[in-house]
């Protein structure tokens, strides 16, 4: 499946081995590995281990790692995927935005057209993301794109030797639907 989806501002397409650069550079950002768990610093090998396995996960219709990046210029501004459980039909999102883009809504025109792919060419029944409670920026994402909240683990998650609570979100087929009629 070749996978290209365009929104207003953004190109929605798979990680070729050149963008690892800039996925460091955009990554290799404290805060953004204090929300996320990612490693930090951000080393150009993580980025190439990362994009080098996407292929295989697209492929089997697995996960659909995708690059965020500007309409106009072509610039990857960030990342968004979407997890597929086959068997119960449904997609997990994941997506953050480099610091300098953060504020101007292009993480929920992401989603929203991730969203709109999910259940339009995968015939997903469900699409959920997980969040970290004090996260609030994304869980506002999450609201503006037509996500519930659907309730809170409590201490979940272990993020830097400190216990995490987690907000569910999620959407059906048949809420979405409704929402794009």
């Amino acid at each position: 499946m070749s996978i290209r989806l365009e929104s207003d501002r953004l190109l929605l397409q798979p990680f070729r081995q050149k963008d690892a650069f800039r996925i460091r550079d955009l990554a290799n950002d404290k805060e953004l590995a204090d929300i996320l768990g990612l490693p930090h610093p951000y080393e150009l090998k993580h980025a190439e281990d990362w994009i080098a396995s996407q292929s295989v996960l697209i492929k089997d219709g697995n996960e659909y790692p995708l690059t965020i990046a500007l309409k106009e210029t072509n610039e990857i501004i960030g990342t968004i995927t979407i997890r597929i459980d086959k068997r119960n039909r449904k997609g997990e999102l994941g997506y953050w935005i480099g610091k300098a883009y953060t504020g101007n809504g292009f993480a929920t025109e992401a989603v929203q057209k991730i969203i709109e792919f999910g259940f339009h060419q995968l015939k997903l029944n469900k699409i959920w993301a997980s969040v970290l409670t004090r996260n609030s920026s994304s869980k506002l994402v999450l609201k503006n794109s037509g996500l519930q909240k659907e309730g809170t683990l409590k201490q979940n998650k272990i993020l830097h030797n400190v216990y995490e609570d987690i907000d569910m979100y999620g959407i059906l087929l048949s809420e979405y639907t409704k929402i794009c009629k």
